[in-house]
């Protein structure tokens, strides 16, 4: 039997990294844009490889 509460745990986890990380950046773009300097910002996918991890999508 899948174990259901460990599934759900990896999710929550992941996705609450994920709108962290995505509210950082929001924070830093706002920051740029109210000081109205010109930036570039490199945004990047990291895959972070976990022997516990499940993942669903499969590599591109």
């Amino acid at each position: 039997m899948s174990d259901y509460k460990k599934m759900y745990y990896i999710l929550f986890n992941k996705i609450t990294d994920i709108v962290d990380e995505l509210q950082a950046v929001q924070r830093q773009t706002e920051e740029i844009y109210i000081s109205g300097e010109e930036q570039i910002i490199e945004l990047s996918i990291v895959e972070n490889k976990k022997e516990d991890s499940v993942s669903t999508i499969p590599p591109k």
